[in-house]
């Protein structure tokens, strides 16, 4: 996209993103407002989401100067245009997520944009200090004043014309992270390989020290201290950001607090502070990322502290040694993004797609194509500039204000932990609302995890999120595209068509840890097998668990036992059928599923078993993919966050997917019981079937079998993460094309021989699978739903819109297979129709029969009747004569 879009010229862009994180109360808001200059006020202010602090501070790319701006000098007219010739007033320095974005990007990029008339607009206006000369600012002053937008817009356009765009002044944008809990959701979609992170923690106490009143993270069960802070904020950096440039992003560790410490020992514990981080992470896979030396040790009230010069050099070091210091950024992009900064700056955050086309078509100097308009809103977004998911349900809007995000998710999340914490912990309670009916709310939603449309709506009336209200709609269908909340289904007992939804999951508001006798009852050796999902580090960032708990909530409904819903902070069991229970839950760095049969785990069905494991798999492995998305590497190429360990027979144990393929026998080390390959075949039919063996009278059979698996996993791996432009989904498509030619080509004759054999009673082969029959059954047909579709004789057109407008999401992909089926009107869609092509793609028959055996056969009534059902029914109800009428 990038390479497309800098065909109409480039300039060298030098912005640079400080991203400022860490344990709460340690500092970091005074850190930042002391390194730009900013006045320090007295007493605590936790920080409420996400600060900004942009336009204040930069470096000059000659000398490498740190230079602070002064606030009366920067004006919003030296890079934004104004409508109305006023003066955009960005003297408020300390710039809320409540009411800004990350607009500063793109004011950065155009901020020095090279005037005749403006010596501002050369650069950031700056000099070493605030000791801007009383005539310059004069000048200015003037000059801003004569300026109208197209005069503004005219030297744009020249300038851009002329190639001769270059900055002179780089810019710092500190962002400061909330440390609170609550906010452990939501940083991570801001975090970015193109940044230089700070972790700041507290030099004074130990990194071993219990942090009293504090949460851990799900699954953990270790003491809350300094120390696990640390591990957390590296693991969630280096899991987040995607590895584009080795040894990028960089970690610089930063103590604060050196005012606490006697003066004497001041190097002695900075020494103890280092070799306690290096020994921290001694073995960590992302050592090379580290800064360790120097050990930065500042008070961060004392502008007169001497590391802080050290700091600041630091920084600046990194920064011009980081790879996207300098890097060529599009003309054709600039004014665009002009015009869309200009909307932000006016307190726009949101614009549909019609909007945003017409403001490309009034450019006078680049008008973007459809297809160059398309990369923009990809390329954008990747930079984390604006929000935009070409969705279905989305692709009509636009984020044009980021952090608008970070306000959505604050609005429900910050008041949840209330009931987990002692009362006076200022961490949590000082973001509380002060509504009775909301806390009530709040309170209901820590207790089971559920929330309600309206109760969500009724928390956006509050006057500090009236600004998401307009939105409403597309920001709910935002937060179910990304997993933070999910469907609770329902079904009509007498149809088995679906209901209307009327309660959503929210796992990341969880509180309570799993203190039942569940998995001592469930997930027994007897009842269970299970897999692992293995992270790196010690730590898994609480948005990865708690997003794929919400995914796996949107396919499977919640296991009652002992009366109760099985859905903790950290862990779900859920219902595939009567005799099978999924379990998730993490433990340490692991995530485990587990599935259980409630007989005897020799009974549970392996195509169950193989296609959750697919859907989990692919599902974990679109999360993680979302958080690392970048223009610069294709993600099949990025090496996944995690990987697959199974367990032995008592549960306890665990061999790597890959030895476990490659060894005949494994004996695990604490129970010395020995396992062959065989064990775990259950967990891939696939593998299982593709062995034919020498004297099999089905040999034809089976051997299509393999081609047809072998031609469909190429078909998924050829497609897999293609973006829609014009070359790249050209030749997906038509590699699709061919491949599925010569699939049906191959097995067309073959796949005749085969005859349907399952334990579903002939009375239902000739009825119409019913919604609830439909949406169970694709949660267990995994990879291989495109084999299906062809099957049930869908075209290729069909199937490749269906993978586009879900993405990855194989359940979904699947789900509209089905019931796009079952639309289809030249042939009944019948249950019988559906066991052949299970058959022939050699999974989910048997699956078919356990979802009938649970849910039952119900009469099917197409959507449309129920309508008119529904409506004879209203208006008999409202005209009955024999009905007593009110006076």
């Amino acid at each position: 996209m990038l390479n497309r879009l800098l065909g109409k010229g480039s300039y060298e862009s030098f912005d640079m993103r400080c991203m400022v994180t860490g344990q709460f109360s340690v500092g970091k808001s005074t850190l930042v407002k002391l390194l730009a200059g900013e006045i320090i006020p007295d007493g605590r202010h936790p920080t409420d989401g996400i600060s900004l602090v942009e336009g204040r501070c930069g470096l000059d790319i000659l000398t490498k100067e740190w230079i602070l701006v002064d606030p009366d000098s920067y004006n919003a007219l030296d890079v934004v245009y104004s409508k109305k010739r006023r003066r955009v007033n960005l003297t408020k320095k300390f710039i809320k997520a409540s009411d800004t974005s990350p607009t500063g990007y793109a004011k950065a990029t155009l901020s020095s944009l090279p005037s005749e008339q403006s010596a501002a607009a050369q650069s950031l206006p700056s000099t070493k200090s605030s000791n801007v000369p009383h005539t310059v600012k004069q000048m200015e002053k003037k000059m801003r004043t004569r300026m109208t937008k197209e005069e503004i817009r005219k030297k744009m356009e020249k300038v851009l014309k002329s190639g001769k765009y270059k900055m002179k002044v780089g810019r710092l944008i500190f962002w400061d992270f909330g440390g609170q809990y609550v906010y452990l959701t939501t940083h991570q979609t801001f975090m970015t390989f193109r940044a230089l992170f700070l972790v700041v923690f507290d030099g004074s106490k130990d990194l071993h020290e219990q942090v009293p009143d504090v949460m851990c993270f799900p699954g953990q069960h270790m003491t809350p201290t300094p120390a696990v802070f640390l591990q957390y904020w590296v693991n969630s950096i280096l899991t987040y950001c995607k590895v584009v440039y080795a040894g990028i992003p960089k970690i610089l560790f930063v103590a604060t607090h050196k005012d606490k410490v006697p003066t004497e020992i001041i190097e002695t514990r900075r020494e103890e502070l280092y070799r306690g981080i290096e020994d921290l992470f001694e073995d960590h896979e992302g050592k090379h990322h580290l800064v360790l030396r120097p050990l930065i040790f500042v008070n961060a009230k004392d502008q007169a502290d001497p590391e802080i010069e050290v700091l600041k050099k630091t920084i600046t070091e990194l920064t011009f040694d980081h790879p996207c210091w300098g890097e060529r950024m599009p003309n054709a992009c600039v004014p665009l993004e002009l015009e869309i900064a200009e909307l932000v700056a006016e307190g726009k955050q949101i614009m549909s797609l019609a909007e945003v086309k017409e403001l490309n078509a009034i450019s006078e100097v680049s008008v973007l194509s459809p297809e160059q308009l398309t990369d923009f809103l990809h390329y954008q977004h990747s930079l984390g500039k604006i929000v935009y998911f070409d969705t279905p349900q989305l692709r009509d809007n636009v984020i044009i204000s980021p952090l608008l995000m970070v306000e959505v998710m604050r609005s429900f999340i910050s008041g949840v932990y209330i009931f987990s914490v002692s009362s006076d912990d200022i961490a949590d309670v000082v973001f509380w609302p002060k509504e009775d009916k909301t806390r009530k709310t709040f309170k209901k939603m820590s207790e089971n995890g559920m929330i309600q449309k309206v109760d969500l709506y009724q928390i956006w009336e509050q006057e500090e999120f009236r600004q998401i209200l307009p939105f409403k709609e597309y920001i709910f269908d935002m937060l179910l595209h990304l997993d933070i909340i999910s469907e609770q289904r329902r079904y009509d007992t007498d149809t088995g068509s679906r209901l209307p939804v009327e309660n959503f999951f929210v796992p990341c508001m969880l509180t309570q840890r799993n203190d039942t006798r569940f998995m001592t009852y469930a997930c027994t050796p007897e009842k269970a097998i299970t897999l692992a999902f293995v992270f790196k580090g010690t730590i898994i960032p609480p948005a990865l668990p708690n997003r794929l708990i919400s995914a796996c909530l949107s396919m499977w409904t919640v296991r009652t036992y002992e009366g109760k819903k099985r859905l903790f902070s950290g862990f779900v069991g859920l219902s595939f059928d009567k005799a099978h229970t999924i379990v998730v839950c993490v433990e340490g760095n692991k995530i485990l599923l587990y599935i259980v049969h409630k007989t005897s785990n020799g009974l549970i069905v392996p195509d169950i078993a193989t296609g959750i494991k697919e859907c989990m798999f692919t599902t974990l492995e679109r999360i993680s993919e979302f958080y690392q998305s970048t223009v610069h590497v294709s993600s099949i190429s990025q090496k996944l966050p995690f990987h697959i360990e199974y367990a032995c027979s008592r549960l306890e144990c665990h061999i790597p997917e890959e030895a476990a393929f490659t060894t005949d026998e494994w004996i695990c080390d604490k129970h010395k019981i020995v396992h062959t390959k065989d064990k775990w075949n259950i967990w891939n039919q696939d593998q299982t079937k593709e062995q034919c063996e020498v004297d099999c009278p089905d040999c034809q059979v089976q051997n299509s079998g393999q081609l047809e698996r072998k031609i469909f996993r190429k078909i998924h791996q050829h497609s897999k993460g293609f973006n829609r432009d014009e070359t790249n989904y050209t030749h997906v498509v038509s590699g699709k094309v061919t491949y599925m030619k010569l699939a049906t080509q191959m097995v067309c004759q073959v796949k005749r021989i085969r005859k349907g054999k399952c334990d579903i009673s002939e009375e239902y082969l000739d009825l119409i699978p019913t919604d609830e029959i439909l949406d169970e059954l694709a949660q267990v047909i995994g990879l291989v739903s495109f084999q299906l579709g062809i099957e049930l004789g869908l075209s290729i057109t069909s199937l490749d819109t269906i993978q586009y407008n879900n993405g990855r999401d194989l359940v979904a992909q699947c789900k509209d297979i089905l019931f796009q089926w079952r639309e289809d009107q030249r042939v009944k869609p019948t249950i019988g129709v559906l066991v052949q092509a299970l058959v022939n793609i050699e999974r989910g028959a048997s699956c078919l029969g356990e979802i009938i055996k649970t849910v039952g056969v119900k009469k099917y009534i197409p959507h449309e009747k129920k309508k008119k059902e529904g409506k004879v029914k209203t208006l008999l109800k409202r005209f009955n004569p024999f009905q007593k009428r009110k006076k």
